[in-house]
Parts: structure tokens; C-alpha cells; sequence
């Protein structure tokens, strides 16, 4: 046998050996195939504009001499500031989460403040007020289901139907540090009380730290498949970080916003957010608002009991701002045919989206799992509002086959992947 039918043996044995390999690897764990520049309803980003969306990036500062925002581990004191215990008993200063937090917020402290919860369920709203300190809020064990914080709210509900579920037996009243938030939705003029007052659990407070605890809209399938906002979490304050939290909702379960998306006064304002090793479950916009939130290490869940549409994600995110929602080393999974997101164009009526002026929502999916559910063909949908149809942006070649494309261009869509894996990652040829 001469030299060369040796090398050809070799290399056919190596294929044989790698081949059998990459059948036998599960598909979320092999490399990913996607390549740049991807097509119009799937784009994907190159190795050198990836480099573009991190963390650092979604965390910098309006303010050119402010360092981004760098956030580290949520800090658990041996000896917390306050501890909640539905049933009382030993060391236990409320009974309640809310007045808790009343009691954190009326200290009027500059210091962070630990409110400590004990194993139970808690129902009911909770809303933490702005403060001159930021309030930490978590569960006594590492499994955030032994806490759970519930409420069952529809953004359908008339103003008297909500105030009396919101707010039974006097929780809030006038001089407690929440009252502000829930009479700005008591005195509502409107018919119903919209997204904004759907929430289970609502802050303001601007480094707000939640961890190994479960929020939950209870609502669930007692809707209808219409609209029916039913907020788990909202957040209108800056350098909020969740670790160890579980969602739980359907349409909008988690709402990242700036206290009223519909005002433009605050167009210079995007609330930071980082979200770690957390659980997210939905079905339509499951995470929507105008915020820049970082997910990593986040598992996503469309369910479609209630509807047959599924949508991860919905930022509002303007015009002049580059950084919206970011997920990386995360995993998503649905059940039916769902996508990955839409743009929410908060402020067009049908047809309305005007370039450069209305909202053009930010997102990149990067370094995760999408598994099966998904559609290959349509992952992205059209815009929320405004059903701007979804356009991508491939771009042009340049020299040596450089992609070149304005990864803001307000005439496109800013919905992006990179170097994900998974039979829901798949690129369809168009």
C-alpha cells in the first residue's frame, strides 16, 4: 500500500469518526451555522459587528464622562435589614412584603437596604417607590420557588375593578411611601387601566436588586386571545439587576420601561437592567418596554395555551438610542409556531412608523439555544402598532467581501443574531 492510499485511509477514517461525532451531539450543543450576512427575514451579524453588542455597550452612559455601568454580584448580608414570614414568628418584622418595603423606603436612608422573604406565597401587589437608597429584595433559600409574589391583573379592567383588587384593605394610603404609584393609576380617566398598571409587582427605585424569588401575573388562561397585558414585573428605575428570578405571565410578563413610553419629555432616559440565570414565561411580547436589558445565562418560554401567537421580545426602543434588549448564552423555547420578536412602534397608528422619528426597536440574540417552536422561515414579525412590515438588512459587499450596512438604519428593522445553535436557529435560504 502505497504512502498516499495510507493518508486517503486516514482522512476518510477521520471524516467517518468526526461524522459519526456530529450525529450523535445533541443539535442545541453543535457549532453553530449561522453566517453572516444572513437573509432579509433572518440577518446575522459578522464576527466584527458582534463586537459591537455587549454588555459594556448596553450599559454605557449618556453621560460621556460616566464609566458604563458594571454591575457584580448581588451581595446577601448575614443580617438583613428587614424579614418578611407570612406566619410571623422569630425575627420576623412584617408580615407583608409591601410593608416592608414602606418601612425601607421611610428610613430615608442612602445606604442599600435588605429586606430579607421568607418561603411562602404572597399575594397581592407590591410596589417599591423611588428613594433616597436602593432596596434588595430576596428569598431566604436558593430556590426561587419557595418565594412567590402573586397577582392576577388585567390591562382590560375597568379603574374601579382594579383599585378594589389592588388595593382591598388600605395597603396603600395617603402619606405611605407607594401611594403616588397607585393613585397615578386610581385616577386614570381612561376606560381600562392599560399596561401600565397591570403589574404584580412594580418598582421605581433605581438599583432595585431581586433575587431567588418568582413573580407571577396570575391571570393566565382565563382571557381571552386578545390584548390582555398582564404584566408580572415592571421597572421604570436604573441599575436594576434580578439573579435567580422566575416570570411568569403571558402577554407582556416582563415591561422595562421609563415611568410613560408614550412621553416624549423622556427621550433622553433608557433604564439599565441585568438579568442572570433567571426563568422567563409567556406568550405574546413576553418582554417588551424601552429599556437596555441584558440577559445572559436566561431561559425564555412561549406558551400558547391562551394564543396561537408567540413573541419573545418587543422593544420600543428610539430612534437615537443603539442598544436595546440583549440575550447571550441564553435558551429559547416554544411550543407551536412562535418568533423571536417584533418591533413595538409605541407611538404609530397603523401605517404610522416615520424613519429616524417613531420607535425602532433593538435586539441581538447572541451565543444561545433556540430550540425547537420557532419559525425558521419568519423568525422576526412584523411591528406592534404601527404592522411596519419586517425588513431586514444584509447590506452590501465591499472589498474582500467586507459586509458594509448601517446596523442603524432607521429604513430597516434592528433585529439581529449571532453564533446561535438549536434546530430553531436554522437560516432559510430565500
Amino acid at each position: 500500500m502505497n504512502t498516499f492510499s495510507v493518508s486517503r485511509r486516514a482522512a476518510v477514517l477521520a471524516f467517518a469518526v468526526a461524522l459519526s461525532a456530529c450525529s450523535s451531539t445533541p443539535p442545541d450543543e453543535r457549532p453553530s451555522t449561522q453566517a453572516a450576512p444572513g437573509t432579509q427575514s433572518r440577518p446575522i451579524l459578522s464576527s466584527d459587528e458582534a463586537q459591537n453588542f455587549v454588555q459594556a455597550r448596553y450599559f454605557s452612559s449618556k453621560n460621556k464622562d460616566e464609566a458604563p455601568w458594571a454591575p457584580s454580584s448581588i451581595r446577601i448580608p448575614q443580617q438583613p435589614d428587614f424579614v418578611v414570614g407570612a406566619a410571623g414568628g422569630a425575627g420576623v418584622t412584617h408580615t407583608s412584603i409591601q410593608a416592608a418595603v414602606d418601612a425601607a423606603i421611610m428610613k430615608h436612608s442612602n445606604t442599600r437596604q435588605y429586606i430579607a422573604i421568607q418561603p411562602g406565597e404572597y399575594v397581592g401587589t407590591v410596589y417599591i417607590p423611588a428613594g433616597s437608597g436602593s432596596v434588595t429584595l430576596y428569598g431566604t433559600t436558593d430556590n426561587a420557588s419557595d418565594v412567590k409574589i402573586t397577582m392576577p391583573l388585567d390591562s382590560e379592567i375597568d379603574v374601579n375593578t382594579w383599585r378594589r383588587a389592588v388595593n382591598p384593605a388600605g395597603k396603600y394610603m395617603p402619606g405611605k411611601p407607594a401611594w403616588y404609584m397607585f393613585d397615578s393609576c386610581q385616577s386614570k380617566r381612561s376606560a381600562t387601566v392599560g399596561i401600565m398598571c397591570s403589574a404584580a409587582v412594580w418598582s421605581q427605585n433605581n438599583g432595585l436588586q431581586l433575587q431567588n424569588l418568582t413573580i407571577a401575573n396570575t391571570l393566565g388562561d382565563s382571557v381571552d386571545a386578545g390584548n390582555h397585558q398582564a404584566v408580572a414585573l415592571r421597572t421604570d428605575g436604573d441599575k436594576v439587576q434580578l439573579n435567580n428570578v422566575h416570570l411568569l405571565g403571558r402577554q407582556n410578563t416582563f415591561f422595562v420601561t421609563n415611568s410613560d413610553v408614550q412621553n416624549r419629555l423622556l427621550i433622553d432616559r433608557q433604564p439599565r437592567t441585568f438579568v442572570t440565570n433567571s426563568y422567563i414565561e409567556g406568550d405574546v411580547d413576553v418582554v417588551a418596554g424601552r429599556g437596555a436589558v441584558v440577559f445572559e445565562n436566561t431561559d425564555f418560554r412561549l406558551v400558547n395555551s391562551r394564543t396561537k401567537e408567540g413573541t419573545v421580545f418587543a422593544p420600543a426602543t428610539l430612534p437615537n438610542i443603539y442598544y436595546g434588549f440583549l440575550a447571550i448564552n441564553s435558551r429559547f423555547t416554544a411550543a407551536g409556531d412562535a418568533q423571536l420578536g417584533r418591533a413595538w412602534d409605541v407611538e404609530a397608528t397603523e401605517n404610522g412608523y416615520t424613519a429616524g422619528q417613531t420607535s425602532n426597536g433593538q435586539v441581538v440574540i447572541r451565543d444561545s439555544v433556540i430550540n425547537e417552536g420557532f419559525n425558521s422561515a419568519k423568525p422576526w414579525g412584523d411591528a406592534a402598532s404601527s404592522k411596519r412590515p419586517f425588513t431586514g438588512n444584509t447590506g452590501t459587499k465591499g472589498e474582500k467581501d467586507a459586509i458594509q450596512r448601517d446596523l442603524n438604519d432607521a429604513n430597516a428593522n434592528r433585529m439581529w443574531e449571532f453564533n446561535n445553535r438549536g434546530v430553531g436557529s436554522q437560516v432559510v435560504a430565500e
